[in-house]
């Protein structure tokens, strides 16, 4: 008898896991609930639910037939955290950050890890506080940041993850430098900067990022020299 009882619970133990009755919720220590599951013949199916210990949802995890579809995460005030979802074979992710304080900082996509489209950063005004956009994990064209009282700070141009060309404006709008002169993403080179009434009044020269030296045009044969500088260069 004892025997036959030994073999039972034996066969019991070897039962497959996936045999068992699963699990709809589990619990916190203190009671709350953490996990709440969603199954179609044992198998993960539909969105599963979690929760922080105070009751706010922290993620939905949606499943198809036990594989991972899709993944959204919160933050404790309801704010969208996170995003993921698969397809073709390929992790496409939304990221969205905050400020300390709750105000919306950055909103960028990723495609397998890499950032990949448009990558938008704020002030915690809500205004525009830069743009970039990329492909494939690198800067590629136009990448603008905006002064706080959104007029453009600097437009940059980049390929294959580098800056090749860049102007850079006064608070007020007008343009102040114009940087051509880039080796290897780094100013190595001569750029140009101009008066708020479009006049061109000094050649700066850069060295590795490093401005060394800066040749102002003065007085009336300076404008003129400047002049002719814009002209044929």
């Amino acid at each position: 008898m004892q025997r036959v009882i030994l073999l039972s619970i034996l066969s019991f133990l070897l039962i497959p896991m996936s045999l068992a009755a699963p699990k709809d919720k589990t619990y916190y220590d203190s009671g709350e609930i953490h996990f709440e599951y969603s199954y179609q013949a044992g198998k993960l199916n539909g969105i599963t639910k979690e929760y922080f210990e105070t009751g706010e949802l922290k993620a939905e995890v949606n499943y198809r037939d036990g594989k991972l579809d899709w993944k959204k995460e919160y933050l404790r005030n309801g704010k969208l955290k996170h995003e993921l979802r698969l397809s073709g074979g390929k992790k496409y992710e939304t990221e969205i950050q905050y400020y300390p304080t709750g105000e919306l900082f950055r909103e960028r996509t990723l495609i397998n890890g890499k950032r990949h489209g448009l990558e938008i950063d704020y002030y915690k005004n809500g205004k525009k506080k830069a743009e970039r956009n990329y492909i494939n994990g690198k800067k590629e064209g136009n990448a603008k940041g905006y002064h706080n009282n959104g007029n453009v700070q600097g437009d940059w141009y980049f390929e294959d993850g580098v800056p090749v060309k860049a102007i850079i404006f006064y608070r007020s709008g007008e343009r102040w430098l114009e940087h051509t002169d880039f080796i290897a993403g780094r100013l190595n080179g001569i750029s140009q900067e101009y008066d708020k009434e479009g006049n061109l009044i000094a050649l700066r020269e850069y060295q590795e990022d490093q401005l060394i030296k800066r040749r102002r045009f003065r007085g009336w044969f300076g404008t003129v020299r400047g002049w002719f500088y814009s002209i044929f260069n």
